[in-house]
Protein backbone atom coordinates (compact mmCIF):
# COMPACT_ATOMS: atom_id res chain seq x y z
CA UNK A 1 0.00 0.00 0.00
CA UNK A 2 1.52 3.75 -0.76
CA UNK A 3 0.65 6.45 0.68
CA UNK A 4 -0.37 9.05 -2.05
CA UNK A 5 0.77 12.31 -1.96
CA UNK A 6 -1.76 14.33 -4.30
CA UNK A 7 -3.52 16.36 -1.34
CA UNK A 8 -0.19 16.93 0.44
CA UNK A 9 0.83 18.75 -3.47
CA UNK A 10 -2.53 20.18 -3.81
CA UNK A 11 -2.60 21.81 -0.15
CA UNK A 12 0.84 23.31 -1.04
CA UNK A 13 -0.21 24.81 -4.46
CA UNK A 14 -2.99 26.37 -2.31
CA UNK A 15 -1.08 28.05 0.07
CA UNK A 16 0.85 29.53 -2.12
CA UNK A 17 -1.59 31.08 -4.48
CA UNK A 18 -3.57 32.11 -1.45
CA UNK A 19 0.24 33.76 -0.24
CA UNK A 20 0.50 35.39 -3.57
CA UNK A 21 -2.91 36.67 -3.93
CA UNK A 22 -2.41 37.94 0.00
CA UNK A 23 0.59 39.73 -1.13
CA UNK A 24 -1.10 41.23 -4.23
CA UNK A 25 -4.04 42.88 -1.95
CA UNK A 26 -1.49 43.79 0.70
CA UNK A 27 0.81 45.62 -1.77
CA UNK A 28 -2.45 47.25 -2.85
CA UNK A 29 -3.72 48.16 0.66
CA UNK A 30 -0.41 49.63 1.70
CA UNK A 31 -0.23 51.93 -0.85
CA UNK A 32 -3.34 53.71 0.77
CA UNK A 33 -2.13 53.38 4.17
CA UNK A 34 1.49 54.16 4.09
CA UNK A 35 2.13 55.67 7.78
CA UNK A 36 3.96 54.34 11.25
CA UNK A 37 0.90 51.98 11.52
CA UNK A 38 1.30 50.46 8.10
CA UNK A 39 5.29 49.67 8.91
CA UNK A 40 4.34 48.47 12.28
CA UNK A 41 1.69 46.18 11.11
CA UNK A 42 4.29 44.94 8.99
CA UNK A 43 7.26 44.13 11.12
CA UNK A 44 4.84 43.04 13.91
CA UNK A 45 2.44 40.67 12.00
CA UNK A 46 3.85 40.42 8.28
CA UNK A 47 7.45 40.52 7.87
CA UNK A 48 8.04 36.40 8.83
CA UNK A 49 5.28 35.09 6.91
CA UNK A 50 7.42 35.25 3.59
CA UNK A 51 10.00 33.18 5.42
CA UNK A 52 7.90 30.90 7.50
CA UNK A 53 6.36 29.93 4.22
CA UNK A 54 9.57 29.06 3.18
CA UNK A 55 10.40 26.84 5.91
CA UNK A 56 7.09 25.10 5.86
CA UNK A 57 7.73 24.22 2.23
CA UNK A 58 10.75 23.17 2.84
CA UNK A 59 9.72 20.82 5.38
CA UNK A 60 7.07 19.78 3.05
CA UNK A 61 8.71 18.64 0.03
CA UNK A 62 11.39 16.98 2.52
CA UNK A 63 8.36 15.24 3.73
CA UNK A 64 7.25 14.01 0.66
CA UNK A 65 10.80 12.92 -0.14
CA UNK A 66 10.60 10.82 3.23
CA UNK A 67 7.12 9.03 2.61
CA UNK A 68 8.83 8.12 -1.13
CA UNK A 69 11.55 6.59 -0.04
CA UNK A 70 9.42 4.87 2.60
CA UNK A 71 7.13 3.54 0.07
CA UNK A 72 9.83 2.35 -1.77
CA UNK A 73 11.53 0.11 1.08
CA UNK A 74 7.65 -1.09 1.85
CA UNK A 75 7.68 -2.20 -2.08
CA UNK A 76 10.54 -4.34 -1.62
CA UNK A 77 10.33 -5.65 1.43
CA UNK A 78 6.80 -7.30 0.58
CA UNK A 79 8.62 -8.34 -2.73
CA UNK A 80 11.45 -10.16 -0.60
CA UNK A 81 9.45 -11.68 1.79
CA UNK A 82 6.65 -12.97 -0.80
CA UNK A 83 10.16 -14.33 -2.78
CA UNK A 84 9.64 -12.28 -5.41
CA UNK A 85 13.17 -10.77 -5.06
Amino acid sequence: MSFHLGRVSDCEGRIQRDFTEFARLWASVREDWLDDRCRKFEQEHLSSLGPSLSRFTGTLHEFCDVVRKADIELKDDNAASNGLN
